[in-house]
């Protein structure tokens, strides 16, 4: 799966910096559909010629784009939680779980349901192999205890 948080250096046909901070901003609840016509608006540019130059900068179209960031938030919530697919599909702006399913299929290559089993069965075989994210916020709670 491409890395949808990163982009690389706008060239003369791609999305100007400040034009894809400025979208990923907009975009950063992947549950909310913002329609492509205003985030064209948003950047000064017509609706085609966005599609376009957002697929250069970002490696996808638009809404591509979105349905991968809402896969990667679906896998997540179903490897650390215990929230039906159901919960989860529209937790992560999908119509359902047929919805999410049929996207989670084409993009992982299996159904979220059997990637749910083979993540925690993983998890259980491996239980000292953490993602980096988890080891990520462990040393950050350690540098920095909550105050109480």
């Amino acid at each position: 799966m491409p890395d949808v948080t990163h982009f690389p250096k706008a060239n003369g046909r791609g999305l100007a910096g400040w034009q894809a901070e400025l979208v990923l901003r907009l975009l950063g609840n992947p549950t909310g559909d913002i329609p492509v016509a205003a985030l064209a608006r948003s950047c000064g540019l017509s609706r085609s010629y966005f599609i376009r130059a957002f697929k250069r900068s970002m490696g996808l179209p638009p809404h591509h784009w979105v349905m991968h960031r809402r896969i990667e938030r679906a896998r997540e919530m179903l490897a650390r939680t215990n929230e039906s697919i159901a919960e989860i599909a529209v937790s992560c702006g999908f119509a359902d779980q047929s919805h999410l399913t049929r996207v989670f299929h084409q993009v992982v290559g299996e159904s979220p349901a059997a990637w749910r089993r083979r993540s925690k069965a993983q998890a259980a075989e491996h239980p000292n192999l953490h993602s980096s994210s988890d080891r990520n916020h462990r040393e950050a709670a350690q540098r920095d205890p909550p105050d109480n």
